[in-house]
Order: C-alpha cells, then structure tokens, then sequence
C-alpha cells in the first residue's frame, strides 16, 4: 500500500529530512509498520536532449514511471461552468499554470466530460494542452445540444439534463483516476475545474454506473489528488465564503479533502493558490506499508502524524478496498483503450506429400549450430498424371523472435547433383539458386514454412514444420552424416574429388548405387576423436565394421559403402566418437531394394 504525504514547516516550506521514524501511520487505529520512506522531490525540468514524445501507450507507461516527471491532469467540467468572464478566467489561469509552473518533463492530459475515455492519454506536447485549453467554453444553464450524443441521450428537461450532465462528469472523473492510477505508484494531480457537482438521486437502471463516492474510492486507491477549482470570483458573484457551502460547492471541498488535495473556492486568490498544486506534487514523501484487507471493499481510515512538532502534514483521510469485480473492470477498460495487439495466426502444421527434406546439423561460429537443408520430390505414383510435380522450394526459417533466420529458393537435389526442371545443374553454380540452403541458429526450436512451386514458380502446395536444433557444443559431439549416391565408377570419383557435393535426401537405394557418407565429429581443441562405424541389421545385429577416412576439413570423415552386396531390406549406420573427454553416437537408417 503506498500513500502520499505533504509536510511543511510553519512557513509552508516542505520538510525534506524525515525518516521512516518520525512518522506515526495508523490504519483503522491500528499502528502500522512502515517498510520504506521516500521523500520524491520533482520538479519536470528536461536534462540532456529533452525527454522523447509520447506516441502510444507503452511510451505513456514507460515515461510515466521515469523520475523527474509529474503526472497532472487538467479536468475541464465545462458542463459546470459558467460562460462568458468565467471560462477566459479559466484559460487564462490554466495557461499560466501550464506554461510558468510545469516543467518539460512533466505529463499532462486535458479532458472534458464527453471526451471518450478509450483516448486517455498523457502528452509532453504543450502546443496540444495548450489548443485543448482554449477551445474550453463553459456550458452551465446552456442546454441546446452540440453533439449526437446529447442528441440522442441528455436531451430532455433541464432538470434531466442536469442529471445526466453529472453522471457523464462523475463517470469521466473516475475512469480519468483509474487511468491514471495505472501508470505509477507516485503522487498523481487532477485539476478539476468546476463550480460545483450536485448529488443527484439514483435511478432505476443507472445503478452500475459511477458515483461520487465511487470517484473518491478511485483516486485514493491511485494515489490521485484532487485539487477543485472554483473559477467564480465570489466578490462579481456576489456570494462570501461563508455561503459556499451549498451542495454543489460542498462536493468540490468532499472531493478535496477526502483525496488529500485541496479546494480552491475563490478566483480572487487563483494564481497563488494554483502554484502551490505544482509544488505539491513536486515535495512529497511516499509510505509504503503491507495492508491485510485488500480487497474487501471497505472504507479503511488512515491517519499519519508526525512526532516533530514543527512539522505539519497532510495526508488522504483513507482508502476503499478494491473487490474483485471492481479489479476486473479497471482491467478490462485498459485493454479497451489500448488493446494487446493480437499476434498473427501461426499456420497450421502440415507434412507436404510432394517433397522430401533432410535437415543435417554441424558447428557454426560463435556457439551456434549449422544448418543444410536439402530436399527431393516424392517418387509419383505410376498412372498418377494429377499430381503437380515440384520444381523449386523458397524456404523460411523462423527464430523464437519471429526473425527471419534464412529466406530464399531451393532447387532438389539429384542423384548426383542438382536437378533443376531443365535437368541436371551445377552443384551451388554462382549467381543462381542453390540445391541446398545453409544457416547458423542458436540451439532450440526451429520453425520452417516451405511453399512448394513447380516450372513456372506457382505454388502447388506448403509444409510447415518445427524442428529441434541440438546443441553441438559438447566436448565430444557427432554432426549430421549427409548421404551421398553415385551409380557409376565416374559418379563415385566425382563425388570423393568434391567436398562439397549436395547430399540427398532419401535413404531408400538400390543394391546397384554406392553411398559415399561424410559426417563431423567434435573433440575439444585440436584433438580428433576416435571414429568408428558399423553395419547393423534392422533389429541392430552387428553385421560388419566399416572403415571411416578422416577428409578435409579436419573435423570431417568419410565411408564408402557399396550396397550390391547388400540383400533387398532395412539396415543402420551407427557412428560413434570417442575422446578422453565423452563420446557421442549416431544412427542411420536406410532401405536398399533389388
């Protein structure tokens, strides 16, 4: 719980040097231990460039819990203030205010009753402030309607109007402290400006609707003060102010008094009195205290006296505990304002039918894994003359952030290399796309969208996948083996002689082709591990060892494996690497056929 306190010496200097010891807090008469004092002195002066514009609500949020910055908002009842010398009175006083006491950094909002409560927002830009204080014109006895709205709703009878003039101004002052008390747990200001909020009687059918109770409720729970502003001057009025104290001006003292603010009843004394709200809000201390009674919705009296005796204070008279409903509400209006912006629907996960991929995993530079993304088209199925025959993949690779990691078409991979829809290519040929996709990502979840074009680059069908990035950098670590296949004795030269030929993505071959397998295996520094591969039978019986060549680079290894000696069936490559410092293992599967 936090309230804010005034103390000033019998000048009516403020007191800066008081400690958590000095003050005396009672809730309820119930002594209270305080956790922490803090004396706030602001003064919204700018310091180095000059503080940023506010654009939304999230800039409004983050500059309003900034030190240096007071947060006032200027309450314009124009539906309770009279026209003609009033209201210039009104502006001129409040341009005074906004221009000799406030600072560049300080926050104000300007406000009137029928301006939506969806558009609360508090502004640094005084030529705004400045055009909303002067298009300010009081309406009090005018009843001839200016807008839809009073139109459609307010009128009727003056004795109507009157009525709901004060429900829609009461009903804009509480959503005006709500707001504001969800900004920050400092002191917050409202200038309210009016002669006066007469207590009209409930009606049927208005009872959810805010009351004047509800407004002091609101703001003590916000730590808002409410400065009421009397513009009249009493000696042209002809009233003293001992007759101020009929009903209207009675709640412009109640609106005070319970917020601990103040009440200014008399224009004669308006300058003065409005530069004492700016240093108010500029000297104050903060008690922070835990309170039991949360939310029970009730009135808890709170009383804060200070054991020096030169030393005044003046503190809110207490608070009303919000109820569930009421948190609810609060909550819901803030997301009406300014709603979460819903984040775009993810696509639906689908396996694409038409395409085979392979992800293969190694080490990239500065901790992150290296991903090759090659793919191949589905075998078709004979006599099948509808399905589209895929020419080209443009891949999408997405972070955890939503950021593009990789963007760009993939040609397939062919039996020894490339195959574009003309035939055979180049592996990786300059200046053109690729038959593989290679990128460093941070270990994790990968998200990837594939839009699968034939010939004419129109799109036949998606995949949409997440994947799981293994973090390679263990002492001893095992990369993806890639796959290569050859047919003729030429295919097989060709492949050894190039270390970078695309491997495939299919792991069914026939006993006529050869498989070239390369793989990285990791050891701390300079060290290289020791390999070994096996054949294994598909219930994982050891067949026979196979011999693995180191190749460049240093970390890579390569083994050559023909099948014709291989029965029709399902068999596993497994690869381990083993250093002083761990081991790591791996498993192929692969189907040969006749």
């Amino acid at each position: 719980m936090y309230i804010d306190v005034i103390a000033a010496d019998a000048a009516g200097r403020a007191v800066g040097n008081l400690e958590a010891a000095d003050f005396d807090l009672r809730e309820d008469g119930t002594l209270q231990s305080i956790d922490d004092v803090r004396f706030v002195k602001v003064d919204g002066a700018a310091a180095g460039d000059g503080p940023p514009p506010i654009h939304s609500q999230v800039d409004e949020q983050t500059e309003a819990a900034r030190a240096n910055s007071r947060l006032i908002a200027i309450f314009l009842d124009d539906y309770h203030v009279g026209a003609g010398a009033t209201t210039e009175r009104v502006r001129e006083a409040l341009t005074r205010f906004v221009d000799r006491d406030l600072g560049p950094r300080d926050l104000v909002t300007v406000m009137k009753p029928l301006d939506s409560l969806l558009t609360i927002r508090l502004t640094r830009d005084r030529d705004q402030v400045h055009r909303a204080i002067d298009a300010f014109d009081g309406r009090k006895g005018a009843y001839a309607p200016r807008t839809a709205f009073e139109q459609n709703y307010i009128a009727n009878t003056p004795v109507r109007i009157e009525a709901a003039r004060s429900q829609v101004t009461i009903s804009a002052l509480n959503a005006l402290a709500i707001h504001l008390g969800s900004l920050s747990n400092a002191r917050k200001t409202i200038v309210l400006v009016s002669e006066g909020l007469p207590r009209t009687e409930r009606r049927r059918g208005f009872e959810p609707l805010p009351t004047f109770e509800s407004v002091v409720r609101a703001a003590n729970r916000s730590n808002v003060s409410i400065y009421a502003v009397d513009p009249q001057n009493l000696a042209e009025s002809g009233k003293t102010a001992s007759t101020v104290d009929d009903n209207p001006q009675e709640t412009l003292r109640t609106l005070a008094n319970e917020t601990g603010g103040e009440a200014i009843l008399d224009a004669n004394d308006l300058d003065n009195r409005m530069r004492r709200i700016a240093g108010e809000s500029s000297a104050y201390y903060l008690l922070t205290y835990h309170s039991a009674r949360t939310e029970d919705g009730q009135f808890h009296e709170i009383q804060v006296r200070v054991k020096r005796p030169d030393v005044r204070v003046r503190a809110r008279k207490g608070y009303w505990a919000s109820t569930p409903g009421e948190r609810l509400r609060a909550n819901l209006l803030a997301q009406a304002r300014d709603p979460v912006p819903a984040k775009p629907l993810e696509p639906a996960r689908r396996i694409s039918p038409l395409v085979r991929p392979w992800f293969g995993l190694a080490r990239g530079a500065g901790g992150r894994t290296r991903v090759t993304f090659v793919w191949e088209p589905v075998d078709r199925v004979p006599g099948d003359r509808v399905a589209p025959s895929p020419s080209r993949i443009v891949l999408t690779a997405l972070g955890p952030d939503n950021t593009a990691l990789f963007e760009g078409p993939v040609h397939p991979a062919g039996p020894v290399g490339p195959t574009g829809p003309t035939g055979p290519i180049e592996n990786d040929p300059p200046g053109e796309t690729s038959a593989r996709a290679v990128f460093d990502v941070p270990p994790g979840r990968l998200r990837l969208r594939m839009s699968i074009q034939d010939a004419t680059e129109r799109v036949i069908d998606s995949d949409v996948r997440e994947i799981a990035i293994r973090d390679l950098r263990a002492p001893v670590a095992l990369g993806t083996p890639e796959v290569l296949r050859a047919r003729t004795a030429r295919d097989v030269r060709a492949l050894v002689a190039d270390p970078d030929a695309v491997p495939v993505a299919s792991r069914e071959f026939s006993r006529a082709e050869r498989l070239i397998i390369r793989f990285p295996a990791y050891a701390p520094g300079a060290e290289r591990p020791l390999v070994a591969a096996k054949l294994l039978s598909r219930s994982g019986k050891v067949m026979r060892d196979l011999q693995v060549q180191p190749v460049a680079p240093d970390d890579e290894n390569q083994i050559d494996l023909p099948l014709a000696s291989l029965a029709a069936g399902e068999y596993q490559l497994e690869i381990t690497a083993k250093s002083p410092a761990g081991e790591a293992r791996d498993l192929i599967s692969f189907r040969v056929t006749s």
